[in-house]
C-alpha cells in the first residue's frame, strides 16, 4: 500500500515540476512577466497547498475509500480559497494573474488524474 502512495505522489511531483518548468522557461524566453521568479514560486505554493490536500486523501483511502472524491472536492474548494486570498495580498500575484490562473489549472489537472488513479487504486491486492 505505501508503494503505491509513494508511486502516485512522485507522479504528482514529477508532474508539477515538469509543468512548472516549462511554463519558466516560456515566460523567461518571451519576456512575459517583469517578475519571471513569480511563476516557478505560485507552482510552488500551489504544488505544495495540493501535495498536503493529496496527503489527506492517502490517509481517507486507508480509513474509508469511499470519501476520496469528498477530499478532493474539500481540498480544491480550500485551495481556491487560499489562492484568491494571496491573489488579494499579495502585489506581486495581482500583476501576474494570468501566470496564477494557468498554474492554477495546470495543478488542478495534474491533481484530478492523481486523484482518479487513488480513486481507482484497489486495496485488496495489498
Amino acid at each position: 500500500m505505501g508503494k503505491e502512495y509513494f508511486k502516485i505522489a512522485v507522479l504528482f511531483l514529477i508532474g508539477v515540476l515538469l509543468a512548472g518548468g516549462i511554463h519558466y522557461g516560456v515566460v523567461l524566453s518571451m519576456n512575459l512577466s517583469e517578475n519571471p521568479p513569480i511563476v516557478y514560486k505560485m507552482y510552488i505554493i500551489l504544488g505544495l497547498i495540493t501535495f498536503m490536500i493529496l496527503q489527506v486523501g492517502f490517509v481517507v483511502k486507508a480509513k474509508s475509500s469511499d470519501f476520496v472524491g469528498f477530499t478532493f472536492m474539500g481540498g480544491m474548494v480550500a485551495k481556491m480559497a487560499i489562492v484568491l486570498a494571496l491573489m488579494i495580498v499579495n502585489e506581486q500575484i495581482k500583476s501576474n494573474v494570468l501566470h496564477l490562473v494557468l498554474a492554477y489549472f495546470v495543478i488542478l489537472l495534474i491533481e484530478v488524474l492523481v486523484f482518479l488513479r487513488l480513486i481507482k487504486l484497489d486495496l485488496k491486492k495489498f
